[in-house]
């Protein structure tokens, strides 16, 4: 038996790969989670078990998006009051039994507990109970129940002007990212991509990214940075993938003092063009090849539209089929959701712990602008 207290997805996944039966007990489920289930299913029957409760798809902790989703593979759904429940049946190989639902929250932000494990006894166990939940119901969802549920809750919608009432449990992702917003600074063209084994300080060396991280003039000035918001910087690699090479913290923008000086433009020819600054300060770069950076990508995929800020609120505006890579066409920089912000941070704060940061002395020894503010 084994205690699991993080890396759901990849221990989902993993006890998913080579699966016929799956069997999931879940009372909320979430469309990025499904997606994440369909492109890794290769096996035979999916059964599951949920909650029907229309308020749980009213107000978003669950949805009827998935489960349509899931219906139209020919996925099996039944629904019972007050499941509180949430266990993984692989065959009758492995069993996952969890606090964590089936959803975001569930195998990426919230602090969950839980057991996985491969014995006879306690599977055969598992799979009884299921059995005993399953035929409760005599029926399986189908899609005309589902446009039915839907048009209730669009005759039945919550008043807007409701004031959320405040939680005053202490949460992770704010303990861990605070209260500031995050972004990512790109790097790299189409034209220009990074290579796997670059060095990141020589990179550093060459970009000036250390002290201001940069933007074209024809975009406007980026007023939406204040001071104390955090800055990831991310390369784009010759294989389309953003490699997170570093973190810094920024300052608000000067309309005056906030421009590439001549020198400045001298030394890195491009800067003629993106030459409108965000200065930043506490930079931090790995001390590595970009092969060792956190990508991008990987969060894309776990994360789905809960990646940014505004693919989050386009997802809860009612906007579905979702791709947050859309979101990075053409721009300088992105705003990062908590739930990214999350992801990543975490992810810098591991490769920081393996293979350490470049050292101030050589930061320090960068030029470092001119004239130095």
């Amino acid at each position: 038996m084994e205690v699991i207290q993080n890396k759901w997805l990849d221990n989902f996944l993993t006890e998913l790969e080579n699966t016929k039966n799956l069997k999931l007990i879940s009372p909320f489920i979430t469309d990025n989670m499904v997606t994440h289930l369909l492109n890794n299913w290769h096996g035979n029957t999916i059964q599951v078990i949920t909650r029907f409760n229309l308020n749980d798809f009213r107000s978003g902790v669950s949805s009827l998006k998935a489960l349509e989703r899931l219906i139209e593979k020919g996925i099996e759904i039944k629904g019972i009051k007050n499941l509180h429940s949430k266990a993984y049946i692989f065959d009758t190989k492995s069993l996952i039994i969890t606090s964590a639902n089936f959803t975001n929250g569930g195998f990426f932000t919230n602090y969950e507990l839980g057991i996985k494990s491969k014995d006879e006894e306690q599977i055969k166990k598992a799979l009884d109970y299921f059995n005993r939940l399953w035929i409760l119901d005599p029926n399986v969802l189908d899609r005309n129940i589902v446009s039915k549920w839907k048009k209730i809750i669009s005759e039945n919608r919550l008043p807007t002007n409701i004031p959320k009432l405040k939680d005053y449990g202490t949460s992770i992702i704010r303990k861990v990212i605070g209260d500031k917003k995050h972004f990512i600074k790109f790097y790299g063209t189409g034209d220009d991509r990074g290579k796997w084994d670059w060095e990141i300080k020589d990179l550093v060396e060459r970009t000036h990214c250390h002290f201001a991280i940069t933007f074209p003039s024809a975009m406007g000035r980026p007023n939406r940075y204040n001071d104390g918001d955090i800055v990831y910087m991310a390369y784009l690699m010759n294989d389309s993938e953003y490699a997170i090479f570093g973190k810094a913290i920024a300052k608000k923008h000067d309309r005056i003092n906030d421009i590439a000086s001549e020198e400045d433009i001298k030394l890195i020819s491009w800067k003629s063009h993106y030459n409108i600054y965000i200065r930043v300060h506490s930079s931090e770069f790995l001390d590595s090849t970009f092969s060792s950076c956190p990508r991008m990508g990987r969060m894309m995929n776990e994360l789905g539209y809960e990646s940014f800020r505004t693919t989050k609120e386009r997802h809860e505006s009612g906007e579905e089929n979702i791709n947050p890579r859309l979101a990075l066409k053409q721009k300088p920089d992105v705003e990062l959701s908590q739930e990214g912000a999350f992801w990543i941070e975490q992810k810098f704060q591991e490769a920081k712990n393996k293979y350490s940061t470049v050292s101030q002395v050589f930061i320090d020894g960068l030029y470092q602008g001119s004239p130095k503010i």
